[in-house]
């Protein structure tokens, strides 16, 4: 994974190859939150989940006459933006190059169970034409 993510750099992210996965709220009109899990190793002291608060950008809306709080809309912040852009594609890679062994043994035992009832069942039509 040669995945570049300056955004989530600046954020403080160091070890953007243990994210597994993350989750956005809106919290308010004009609040987001970013929560992004890792995988760490056992005994590890980093945090399994960290949290960042991001302002929503307050901008007026285009030939409107409404007033007050009304007539402004808000926008997700671009560097939540950037970072969600750049978790998108660290997630994608890691979807792509990652299949465990245990995985792949399941499969082969789900597939080996169906190949099997066919057979038994072709067995049983081709018993029952004699």
């Amino acid at each position: 994974m040669n995945t570049k993510t300056p955004n989530l750099t600046d954020m403080g992210v160091r070890n953007p190859k243990q994210i597994i996965s993350y989750t956005t709220v809106h919290v308010s009109e004009d609040m987001d939150i970013l929560k992004i899990n890792y995988r760490r190793e056992p005994n590890s002291f980093l945090p399994k989940r960290r949290r960042y608060e991001f302002k929503r950008i307050g901008k007026p809306m285009p030939g409107s006459e409404l007033k007050g709080a009304q007539a402004i809309r808000f926008e997700i912040s671009p560097i939540l933006g950037r970072a969600i852009a750049e978790l998108d594609t660290i997630l994608a890679d890691s979807k792509r190059t990652t299949a465990s062994k245990k995985d792949l043994q399941r499969e082969v035992a789900v597939l080996s169970a169906e190949m099997n009832e066919r057979i038994a069942h072709l067995s049983k039509m081709i018993d029952g034409l004699e």
